[in-house]
């Protein structure tokens, strides 16, 4: 929630340009509670914050559009940072430039995509003062995916529905252990599967209540990739060890030891020790690249 703050401030590469912080999220448990008769799934997890981030750099320039100066992922116009800032600048005569520098490993299931696109909608919001509100940019965002709405809305929370319905939580934790196999996992494949977990019964958790949640989508992941499954045993070294979102990165919260991490599971994944945050980098402007 942005309020009067700016999440925006002088770019350290763009020349006359501006930056903002996009940063990572870790679900806490992730359950599955139904599925809709359009097809979606009806999930119930808690989103947690992380002090580790893209940067997103805008210029604003007096041609019309967008245009996107550096793609790290080649995606073009499927980028969801254009299709953000094409859908918010719909209809005006506003030009911005683009660059994406790019920390988050992508299909991690750290959300850095989404939270791309969110950090967009909220960054040029305010930069063209177009006046939107934040339950706006999150009914826009929701249209480019999921997890775009709960970046925008930017505190921990208990998240329903398709992930769209938000109830403010402070989760413990101070630290994370969060370790990225590089493999990169397609959450449609996951949630087309027939053999995913859709029935776990609903329930509102509290932060006292985490030792009893789970994430239904590690046990078919799991299955289907190996490394996965071969890091997350080799996590146990430092706590109990989750998968975020669908995978593939797996974390540990306070971790045990993590000055260790390297030589244990350093042959497995790239590791990284980060803050946890109940509050989104977007607005704290705390990034830690």
């Amino acid at each position: 929630m942005a309020g009067n703050h700016s999440v925006v401030q002088p770019s350290a590469i763009l020349e006359g340009g501006f930056q903002a912080a996009a940063p990572a999220k870790i679900n806490r448990f992730l359950h599955i509670v139904g599925q809709r008769d359009d097809g979606y799934h009806l999930l119930e997890t808690g989103f947690q914050f992380v002090d580790w981030c893209d940067s997103i750099h805008y210029r604003i320039t007096q041609i019309p559009g967008v245009q996107i100066l550096s793609d790290p992922m080649a995606l073009g116009t499927e980028n969801l940072v254009y299709k953000a800032a094409s859908a918010l600048l719909e209809g005006t005569q506003y030009g911005v430039e683009i660059l994406i520098e790019k920390n988050l490993p992508s299909g991690g299931g750290l959300g850095g995509g989404s939270s791309d696109a969110a950090t967009t909608l909220v960054a040029l919001n305010q930069m063209f003062a177009l006046g939107h509100t934040d339950e706006q940019l999150q009914t826009l965002g929701l249209t480019l995916g999921a997890d775009v709405p709960v970046f925008i809305f930017g505190q921990s929370c208990f998240a329903s529905g398709v992930g769209d319905q938000f109830e403010q939580m402070h989760w413990p934790g101070r630290q994370v252990l969060i370790a990225n196999p590089g493999v990169h996992v397609s959450t449609q494949g996951i949630f087309q599967n027939p053999k995913l977990t859709r029935d776990t019964p609903s329930c509102r958790i509290r932060a006292s209540q985490l030792d009893t949640t789970h994430n239904d989508c590690e046990m078919l992941v799991r299955k289907i990739y190996p490394a996965i499954d071969r890091l997350i045993n080799r996590m146990q070294a430092f706590g109990e060890p989750r998968m975020t979102g669908t995978g593939g990165c797996v974390f540990v919260v306070d971790p045990v030891d993590s000055d260790s991490a390297n030589e244990v599971v350093g042959h497995l994944a790239e590791v990284k020790v980060s803050l946890l945050s109940n509050r989104s980098m977007l607005y704290t402007c705390g990034a830690n690249a």
